[in-house]
């Protein structure tokens, strides 16, 4: 009875759906398209309040404290104040030094007053709460540099990933018949990625009238990876000695892309290694417990008889 209840529902289920597929699917498309020109039409600030809350309300007030804080820093000039700009510069991050200062001190602030929050509202011991406090200061100094750091490891590996694909385009692109500016505006239209809005830079900076040698040094300077440096080396070169560009766009295109191949091998080299330290620090003791928990048990309790 219970199989034919089931045989039913299903055979009912089946045969609505296949009546009204068609019509749903002629509703749906309606409605997107009604949804479509109701988004065309719609009023700016209906578009700010469709971004999420974070961007909306918590970011501009985050802004706003920064901006009045950092003027409270004094603007001063050293070995470390040019270090952290190159950072910021390298990082992506359009933000003065002062201005980053003022964030870290914000986050900082934020973050140890939570701390100290939390410590009133819970019942711990005072070796506890001054243990949370300490950690929490220390994670809140830590954690911005890390976070610095990672993020301008990121963006230069996706500069070295974009490099190969950005160099075929510009060759392609030249082959029929660009110059170099125009196939770098024509690389703005079809790509997408850190390494193309640098390019779409220098294109601006040689519309303002700066050489391109300067601008395409710049480039490099700016950014500091390796494989762009020797790119830009490459086509200042090819200019001087009247070499065409993309022969040397070409042959450069292969040699990166098997560096970017030799580096994803390494880190699948390096994979199985890292993963040892996860596996015998969490995975095998347990695997041992399991397996070995109940024999050790049992002869506990033989001896312990004894």
């Amino acid at each position: 009875m219970m199989l034919l209840t089931i045989s039913i529902s299903l055979l009912v289920f089946i045969l609505t759906i296949i009546v009204f597929y068609g019509k749903g699917k002629t509703i749906d498309t309606k409605s997107r398209r009604l949804d479509s020109i109701k988004k065309r039409n719609q009023h700016d600030l209906d578009d700010d309040f469709e971004k999420p809350f974070f961007q909306r309300v918590i970011l501009p007030v985050f802004t706003a404290v920064i901006k009045r804080v950092s003027v409270l820093f004094p603007k001063s000039k050293g070995n470390k104040t040019e270090k952290l700009e190159t950072s910021l510069r390298l990082a992506g991050l359009h933000l003065a030094v002062n201005e980053y200062n003022a964030s870290r001190l914000v986050f900082s602030g934020a973050f140890i007053l939570a701390a100290f929050i939390l410590t009133a509202f819970t019942r711990l011991s005072l070796a506890m709460e001054t243990l949370i406090i300490l950690l929490s200061i220390l994670f809140s100094v830590i954690s911005p540099i890390l976070l610095l750091k990672t993020k301008i490891r990121k963006r230069q590996g996706a500069i070295a990933n974009e490099m190969p694909d950005v160099m075929d385009l510009l060759c392609v692109s030249m082959e029929a018949g660009l110059g170099f500016d125009s196939a770098m505006v024509k690389i703005g239209e079809r790509l997408s990625g850190v390494l193309v809005t640098e390019l779409n830079i220098v294109h601006s900076e040689i519309n303002f009238g700066k050489p391109r040698r300067e601008a395409l040094k710049s480039l490099a300077d700016r950014n500091s990876v390796e494989e762009l440096k020797t790119f830009v080396g490459s086509i200042i070169q090819a200019e001087q000695l009247g070499i065409p560009i993309n022969q040397v766009l070409k042959s450069q295109a292969e040699e990166l892309r098997i560096k970017r191949r030799q580096r994803a091998e390494e880190k699948a080299m390096k994979a199985p290694v890292k993963m040892m330290i996860p596996l015998v620090v969490f995975v095998l003791p347990v695997l041992f417990i399991v397996l070995l928990g109940p024999t050790i048990l049992q002869v506990v309790k033989q001896f312990g008889g004894i």
